[in-house]
């Protein structure tokens, strides 16, 4: 009777250990009594911030469980029970992508669902429309000479305002000799990485429809060291740069709020993007000729596209990318951003412009200086416009642009040799330190 009296005790203690919820969990008290505590608390997935939006081209394989954890306080680490929606993601295809992620531990408790953007950029320049010849009806020729904008040494050829959409330059990036400096700096250079410059090159397109737009390149600091991530004091290559104006849509952020491609501040409605300084393929450098698009690829927007047509053959810009690592310099398109009014009907013109910009003096009279760009070839200009449902590429000729040296003409040399002036062409070099 004892032996039949235990088995009933072990039998009952059995069936009540296998009817013990699944969330449950034994733990022992300091007495050593056995209690049961439920699992209620849920797991957690967490994606690490450099994660959380990523930019990645057209084609580029990608492991969207990158930066992606999964843990749980009773079952550890339970990454590989993540479960992914998509959201429809294709490398191949251009475009937002939200991928979404969900993850429940073995009691059934659900974690709070994470996201992550990812961004399929286009990698293709848009190509060369065919070009206009004939005469277009309606067109608005012989526009105004600009007004002259202080602070800066710049020359500048903008079109009428009328049914554009774009603008393309081919243009042979100028040589640069800064002389102007905070503090002292190796007169024997043509620009010093060791010292901040105060006068700064730029050669930039742009348009104004509502409001302007400063679309291109801009002397900027670049990396001495790759390994090192050690960035020069002073500018020394082109890289790109977009400047719009708008209330709405500014896309403002750091790095990280851009997948670690670009950063966009904001001063009130004044929006200004650079391209991040890790990407050496993007750094432009004298010598380098370029076709360099800014288009509306749609309403309000813009887009700044660059194609690399011959790298520079000069040695000391050869040597220059040999010493520091650079890559050679690659195609280059940037995000779509707000330019309010274009391609909206409303009338715009359109800008291509080379400057010596100076620093904290945006709007002022410009200082004299020393500094000289020299030789920014711009083979061809063209403008863009839909015509009979086609898009061409207009040439910016002599009725189709106004020119301005600003402040004064005599600081300034225009030529046309080995140029079209009826496709748009012309060789300008600044130099602020001497009279023609």
């Amino acid at each position: 009777m004892k032996r039949f009296a235990f088995l009933i005790v072990a039998l009952a203690t059995l069936l009540t250990a296998c009817a013990t919820p699944q969330n449950d969990v034994s733990v022992e008290s300091d007495a050593g009594e056995h209690s049961t505590v439920q699992d209620t608390t849920p797991p957690k997935i967490r994606i690490i911030a450099s994660c959380e939006n990523v930019v990645i081209k057209k084609g580029d394989a990608y492991d969207i469980m990158n930066g992606v954890r999964g843990s749980d306080d009773t079952d550890g680490d339970i990454t590989d029970q993540i479960q992914i929606n998509e959201g429809g993601f294709d490398p191949e295809i251009p475009g937002e992508y939200t991928v979404t992620y969900f993850l429940s531990d073995a009691a059934g408790n659900a974690a709070e669902p994470k996201f992550k953007k990812i961004t399929v950029t286009e990698t293709a320049v848009l190509e060369a429309p065919p070009v206009w010849e004939g005469e277009i009806e309606g067109e608005v020729l012989n526009p105004s000479a600009p007004p002259v904008f202080g602070g800066a040494w710049y020359h500048k050829a903008v079109s009428s305002r009328d049914k554009w959409v774009g603008i393309e330059v081919v243009v042979t990036l100028p040589e640069v000799d800064i002389e102007r400096y905070n503090g002292s700096y190796n007169s024997e250079l043509n620009f010093d990485p060791n010292v901040k410059n105060l006068d700064n090159p730029s050669v930039y397109l742009g348009g104004h429809a509502l409001s302007e737009s400063d679309v291109g390149l801009s002397f900027s600091r670049a990396l001495v060291n790759v390994s090192s991530s050690t960035l020069s004091t002073g500018c020394i290559a082109f890289r790109p740069f977009w400047r719009y104006i708008t209330e709405t849509e500014q896309d403002v952020g750091g790095y990280d709020v851009h997948g670690g491609e670009y950063a966009v501040s904001a001063n009130g409605n004044n929006c200004i993007a650079n391209y991040h300084w890790k990407y050496t393929e993007y750094y432009y450098l004298p010598g380098d000729k370029l076709r360099i698009v800014v288009y509306v690829p749609e309403e309000n927007k813009m887009q700044l596209q660059i194609e690399v047509l011959e790298k520079s053959s000069l040695p000391e810009y050869v040597k220059m990318r040999e010493d520091y690592g650079w890559k050679d310099p690659a195609d280059f398109l940037s995000p779509v951003f707000t330019s309010p009014g274009h391609g909206t009907g409303i009338l715009a013109e359109f800008k291509r412009v080379n400057a010596i910009d100076q620093s904290g003096n945006e709007g002022g009279v410009a200082i004299s200086t020393q500094t000289e760009v020299k030789n920014i070839i711009w083979h061809e200009t063209y403008l863009y416009r839909v015509i009979d449902g086609t898009l061409y590429r207009v040439p910016m000729n002599e009725e189709r642009r106004a020119t301005t040296s600003a402040p004064e003409d005599k600081y300034f040399t225009v030529s046309y040799e080995g140029v079209e002036s009826s496709l748009g062409g012309e060789i300008v070099t600044i130099h602020p330190g001497y009279e023609n």
